[in-house]
């Protein structure tokens, strides 16, 4: 028997299509149970670095940032090998690039030519027990409310308004520094009560380990994050480093980071590896703004790929 079957309209097609594409996407999308006896779910608090980084068909959280530690500090998170270098005065250094929640737009004259603001940040982890930090105060934890919608609030009258919001007001016994605003006030000389401030040699490609490029801000620090590992996490700035290897200097100072020292108290080296891949997604990301400014403005005429391209 020969049957004339009637092709599907073509509206009734597309649909059955797409449903079949959606149910694909949902079944790659669940998380398939675990067999017995092996490991937990993904991204867990349990698992090691490693075991969270290796993709194994499922979905997982990437991390973003560069690293560099000692073995100690690889062995206690099991990070991988290849990371552990000459880093002194701290057992772990992660430098990342952070997108903010908002824009700076208006590039080029053109209102919507909008790219994200960014943040290069750099945590330091201090093992206290053997690197102790001159805390200004006995806060546990803070960290700047960057993401606040507060930001975009401007009163009437401007002195009603404090120069940078902090997390917490530090310690009435703390003299700030002259030099600096707006930033968390961390550490403090524990005879003068003078404010500690890190700076670096990053950005000046001559001088020795005590030359000064620029401060670095602290915008959040968390102590005892883990037995005796205390976080801080400073501003590196977006620009390409200018030596080889990198000295970071805590020191308590009157009148900003190129001011005479009160007290001298942590010291830190970043060794050349770190820093030449930290310079190397530095460069990434500069050439990918470099596109972007490219783009607010026209080839100029007789560049080619343009209609009066000049002909050989």
């Amino acid at each position: 028997m020969n049957l004339n079957l009637n092709p599907a309209p073509r509206g009734i097609k597309h649909l059955a299509l797409a449903w079949a594409v959606i149910a694909a996407l949902g079944a790659q999308a669940q998380t398939p149970p675990a067999p017995a006896g092996q490991r937990a779910e993904r991204n867990s608090a349990s698992q090691r670095y490693e075991v969270n980084q290796t993709f194994d068909g499922r979905a997982f959280h990437k991390d973003n940032n560069i690293w560099v530690y000692t073995q100690a500090f690889a062995d206690l998170f099991g990070m991988p090998a290849q990371y552990v270098e000459g880093v002194q005065g701290i057992d772990a250094a992660a430098f990342r690039i952070e997108d903010t929640s908002y824009q700076e737009c208006g590039f080029g004259g053109q209102a919507n030519a909008c790219r994200k603001v960014q943040q290069c940040l750099l945590d330091l982890y201090f093992d206290e027990s053997k690197t102790p930090l001159p805390w200004a105060s006995d806060a546990k934890s803070q960290w700047l409310p960057w993401y606040s919608s507060m930001r975009w609030l401007r009163p009437t009258d401007p002195r009603e308004m404090p120069q940078g919001v902090l997390a917490i007001e530090p310690d009435t016994t703390v003299i700030r520094d002259a030099g600096i605003k707006g930033q968390i006030v961390a550490f403090a000389d524990p005879v003068s009560r003078q404010e500690a401030t890190f700076t670096s040699n990053a950005r000046i490609a001559t001088g020795d380990s005590e030359a000064i490029s620029d401060g670095m801000g602290v915008v959040g620090f968390t102590r005892g994050f883990y037995r005796n590992l205390s976080v801080v996490n400073l501003q590196f700035g977006c620009s390409t480093v200018a030596r080889q290897d990198v000295h970071v200097r805590l020191d308590a100072k009157t009148n900003g980071p190129f001011g005479k020292p009160v007290a001298r108290f942590n010291k830190v080296f970043l060794p050349s590896a770190f820093v030449q891949r930290v310079n190397e997604k530095l460069k990434s990301n500069s050439d990918k703004n470099e596109v972007f400014y490219r783009s607010l403005f026209p080839p100029p005429m007789g560049t080619k790929g343009t209609n009066n391209e000049t002909q050989e």
